[in-house]
């Protein structure tokens, strides 16, 4: 983050116009500098709320703790960008499940958090998917995962997944920041912090930085998305991406289908078909049943070769 303000100011000091370009010389004596060159200052609301519980930004170590993650993000002008981009194509559907639910709509942020909005992030702890569900997690809310398929990777079914998660979470601490800190390191070592410490309140509680900062993190990108002009962020609306065009067909493979099969029955290829379809982990379906989304409409052209397999085929 130094490192790329350091640039940022060489940057602006260097240009052709900037302070230190190179003048003629002047003879002896000072060379001016010309205009004095100032970043923009950006700085969050003074009353925040996260999934409605109010931030209590008067307590020093709560404030500092936020403005130091809205600075890095407000500040990673490339990640952010692409946070707003992706953001454009994946939220409206979160957001309808989120609403569906009955649940905060802040609850959008967490997957931002957590992959920044990639399907196939993974990391270096083995957690998997948009999510970021850890194997043994997605067992418990019945994500299918084996050598062939691998519902952490679904948009869809992680998403439900998640909500279903942070909801047993929110009824277990009666707390949605608490509930977002047991999503990041896990119900036990909460509970086992809680009553070491004696506190139940999130902002009081000595937990790992790691979760300490995903918290702030998380109000943070809801600060700056909510308001992204506000933070030097204008996107003209033809650069954010579109949703995906699809359409689901029903299969029941009664033996291995290879990926490309599935590709040339819709006039495809390989890859449009595992990027609509990123929980497909090999080259080939096992027997079984399925939602597949294939190109928008190509759906009569699948059933006129996989007709046997599909309901009403």
């Amino acid at each position: 983050m130094i490192l790329s303000l350091i640039f940022l100011v060489a940057g602006l000091c260097f240009w052709p116009g900037g302070p230190l370009a190179q003048r003629p010389a002047a003879g002896p004596g000072p060379v001016p500098l010309g205009p004095e060159v100032r970043l923009p200052y950006f700085k969050f609301p003074e009353n925040v709320t996260l999934c409605g519980e109010p931030v209590p930004l008067q307590e020093p170590a709560v404030r500092e703790a936020l403005d130091r993650e809205f600075t890095v993000i407000v500040w990673n002008r490339g990640q952010t960008t692409l946070w707003l981009k992706r953001a454009h194509r994946f939220f409206p559907d979160i957001v309808q499940k989120i609403r569906a639910r009955g649940l905060p709509q802040d609850l959008k942020y967490v997957v931002l958090v957590e992959s920044d909005l990639r399907p196939l992030a993974r990391s270096a702890a083995g957690a998997l998917g948009p999510w970021q569900f850890m194997a043994p997690t997605a067992q418990r809310f019945e994500l299918k995962a084996n050598d062939a398929i691998d519902e952490r990777l679904d948009m869809a079914s992680a998403t439900e997944a998640a909500l279903r998660y942070l909801e047993t979470l929110y009824r277990q601490f009666k707390s949605w920041t608490l509930a977002l800190a047991a999503y990041n390191c896990g119900e036990g070592r909460l509970q086992k912090e809680m009553a070491a410490q004696g506190v139940s309140d999130f902002y009081h509680l000595d937990l790992p930085e790691e979760t300490e900062r995903y918290v702030s993190r998380i109000l943070a990108a809801k600060i700056i998305l909510e308001n992204p002009a506000a933070y030097g962020y204008d996107l003209p609306p033809a650069e954010l991406y579109g949703p995906l065009e699809y359409e689901v067909v029903e299969m029941v493979a009664v033996k291995e289908i290879p990926v490309k099969e599935v590709a040339q029955a819709c006039g495809s290829y390989y890859k449009a078909i595992k990027e609509l379809n990123p929980w497909i982990k090999g080259k080939a379906l096992p027997p079984g049943a399925y939602r597949l989304k294939i190109p928008k409409g190509t759906a009569r052209l699948f059933r006129s070769v996989f007709g046997g397999m599909t309901p009403g085929g």
